[in-house]
């Protein structure tokens, strides 16, 4: 892992897990009150589908602009969002932390705006919006 990826991991993973905490506890609920979390091999199927391919590290190491998930995603309450870490280093998007060769899976059960930072835009964020009805087109 590169020194400023290693940095960069050393800075945001507190500024998550604090930001998540704070996010949990504003309505009084557990830390898990808005999200649920769905198992990887989950036959219902993802409406938001990512992958992050090998390379992708050395790419940004490089200075390319990598752009693998929108600046800003909105889902609805109920929807499935899978990430799938095909790359050999650990990214962060937005506020999921994803693990070299490691997929996540979360499904959403409330109503939340969640920005984070993120690896893999080059705006350097990622807002997830998760509402009750997604407005006709």
């Amino acid at each position: 892992m590169s020194r400023r990826r290693a940095l960069l991991l050393a800075l945001i993973v507190p500024v998550v897990l604090v930001g998540g905490y704070m996010f949990s506890a504003r309505d009084g609920a557990d830390s898990r009150s808005g999200v649920e979390i769905v198992p990887a091999d989950d036959e219902i199927g993802f409406e938001h589908d990512f992958t992050i391919p090998l390379g992708t590290a050395e790419r940004i190491d490089a200075g390319e602009e990598v752009e693998i998930v929108p600046a800003e995603l909105t889902v609805q309450v109920g929807d499935a969002v899978r990430i799938v870490n095909n790359d050999v280093e650990d990214h962060v998007v937005g506020v999921f932390f994803v693990g070299a060769g490691e997929t996540l899976t979360q499904r959403f059960n409330k109503v939340a705006v969640l920005e984070y930072q993120c690896d893999v835009h080059p705006s350097g964020t990622f807002t997830l919006r998760v509402v009750e009805e997604l407005a006709d087109a």
